[in-house]
């Protein structure tokens, strides 16, 4: 009994990371993962307790997905909630899955496709394990992830930089954004090179996103300038990514990734402090 309760416990880590790549939102997974466990505990003759929690958190995710426009009132460009984390060294592919880019990509997939899609191809399942999960058939589920990596396909890197290599352009790239340099900011930008800023209505925040090598360059020299008058600066990995954080008085105001292969193409800052609550905190796989 010992055993399986410690072994129901472990398997936390894997519904977290599910959970939050189908909503982008560290407070929804927490809360999709604690009503997976209690359903579990109201409901008689579970054989597979591990396969039940997964079945349920899925289901749940997918429904919240569906459920009331979440985001049709909310006040200029989303970005997923950002979490710390460490590299990932035996794993890159979950940590790419992490990245803030990716989570932005999955926003593209209806819900049963972004599912079907994660199961597959960042947690391993095999189709008829994610038929069962989706209730659906395994021929319906194969067209739900071959439709889902054409949809993603269009928009992903050919060529994904080492962990070096984007960490020495991140490294670079923010050198000259502190500097105020915006001549060096934009020679370190793609041509189509693109700022999200999320402060959600809560904080001053672009309410679009700035677009562009030149307007990108002018947009984060003008940040810096503003934000190192009066908080400290330090380099992070966010979401297995490159980026930084600006601190004031102990208190996260503003965490971005950098994002890019030979240039940087994205940049995707959140600035809503409802969505930084958990950002050091957090643990997912």
């Amino acid at each position: 009994m010992i055993d399986q309760a410690a072994s129901l416990m472990a398997m936390q880590s894997r519904l977290m990371s599910i959970a939050y790549r189908m909503l982008g939102s560290v407070v929804e997974a927490e809360d999709v993962v604690q009503d997976a466990y209690l359903k579990l505990q109201s409901t008689d003759g579970v054989r597979s307790p591990e396969g039940f929690l997964v079945r349920v958190t899925t289901r749940l995710c997918i429904d919240r997905l569906r459920s009331a426009r979440r985001r049709e009132k909310y006040i200029g460009p989303w970005v997923p909630e950002p979490i710390e984390t460490l590299p990932q060294p035996d794993r890159p592919e979950l940590s790419e899955s992490l990245s803030l880019a990716f989570l932005l990509l999955l926003e593209r997939l209806s819900p049963d496709e972004r599912a079907a899609f994660l199961l597959r191809t960042v947690f391993d399942y095999d189709y008829a394990a994610i038929a069962a999960m989706l209730e659906r058939n395994e021929a319906s589920v194969r067209k739900l992830v071959s439709r889902a990596r054409e949809r993603l396909q269009l928009e992903q890197r050919r060529y994904h930089p080492s962990r070096e290599e984007a960490s020495e352009l991140a490294e670079r790239f923010l050198k000259a954004c502190r500097s105020g340099d915006v001549g060096l900011i934009e020679q370190l930008l793609s041509d189509d090179a693109e700022v999200h800023s999320d402060g959600g209505g809560k904080v001053s925040a672009a309410r679009v996103v700035v677009s562009g090598r030149h307007r990108a360059a002018r947009f984060m020299a003008g940040v810096f300038k503003k934000r190192l008058r009066y908080c400290d600066f330090r380099r992070t990995l966010v979401n297995g990514q490159p980026g930084y954080e600006f601190v004031f008085e102990g208190d996260s105001l503003h965490v971005a990734s950098v994002e890019g292969s030979d240039r940087i193409e994205k940049v995707l800052m959140v600035l809503n402090p409802e969505k930084l609550t958990r950002w050091t905190t957090c643990s997912v796989d």
